[in-house]
């Protein structure tokens, strides 16, 4: 890679973090240098040939076309820094013909494997409260670091949380949730309105979650993170037979369309009540 694309990558990696979240930044950068180190062509020479040979010795490696879609988006993201900057006349990104995407459902763990997450963290009462809620509720980890103390209500067992846009959705939570909860908050001695600390009794942080849930996937031997038990949630209450607007509500989905990636669990569960019955 010559010295100009270093330099312009580098540039990229600096102005795109007041845009982008910075593990969102992270991969874009990953990718992006990824793509020069396989190319010879400096960036204001690469063609859209260039990034369809890229994508082919992706696929020759098994990349699945939806890591294939999320690589080429990075390209796509700096070669438009590269216009905006008028280091380059045109997007070669922009006229690649991506891969289809198959239906996919989204990652969710089983029963079981729930089970193991909640048996790891037994002796841990923060964290394993922490599984708990988000079970629970479904909450983004976004949403999950911002809830006060004073957001829930243990006698309702609900959750005021404080969504995407300033907008609020209450959330309910089992009476094995608030179990735990009230175990963890017993163990605390300070006054922080936050409900949830880390070890130094700071709010928690989104990226040293997102390390521990790393720690679990290894432990564990599959993939888990904090978007993997959103989806967790959702996926057994299709599977339980809820109706998709009242899943969308409890989501915090804006429109439909978002939570009707659940539809084909949510159509397996009616079958599979049909198949009883019969």
């Amino acid at each position: 890679m010559d010295t100009e694309t270093k330099d312009l990558i580098a540039s990229f990696q600096k102005q795109y973090q007041f845009r982008l979240q910075p593990y969102t930044v992270h991969a874009y950068t990953q990718n992006i240098t990824a793509f020069f180190t396989f190319t010879d062509a400096p960036f204001h020479a690469v063609r859209p040939a260039d990034i369809r040979a890229w994508m082919h010795a992706l696929q020759e490696k098994g990349k699945k076309a939806a890591t294939i879609h999320q690589k080429i988006a990075s390209l796509t993201q700096f070669f438009d820094f590269c216009r905006e900057e008028q280091r380059c006349r045109a997007n070669p990104a922009r006229s690649v013909v991506l891969p289809k995407l198959g239906e996919r459902l989204p990652d969710y763990l089983t029963t079981a494997e729930l089970e193991q997450l909640r048996e790891l963290v037994e002796s841990r009462p923060r964290e394993r409260a922490i599984i708990e809620v988000m079970y629970a509720t479904g909450v983004r980890l976004s949403e999950l670091i911002t809830i006060q103390r004073t957001d829930v209500n243990p006698t309702e067992r609900s959750i005021l949380i404080h969504g995407k846009r300033r907008k609020e959705r209450l959330v309910l939570y089992s009476h094995a949730c608030g179990e735990r909860l009230r175990y963890y908050l017993n163990t605390r001695m300070d006054t922080s309105p936050f409900l949830f600390l880390n070890t130094k009794g700071t709010p928690l942080q989104s990226r040293a979650l997102r390390l521990t849930f790393e720690g679990y996937s290894r432990e564990l031997g599959f993939n888990v993170t904090p978007h993997t038990l959103r989806h967790t949630f959702a996926a057994h209450l299709a599977q339980k037979g809820m109706p998709l607007v009242y899943i969308q509500d409890l989501m915090g989905h804006d429109s439909i369309e978002v939570t009707r990636i659940y539809t084909k669990l949510y159509n397996e569960a009616r079958k599979n009540q049909y198949d009883y019955y019969l």
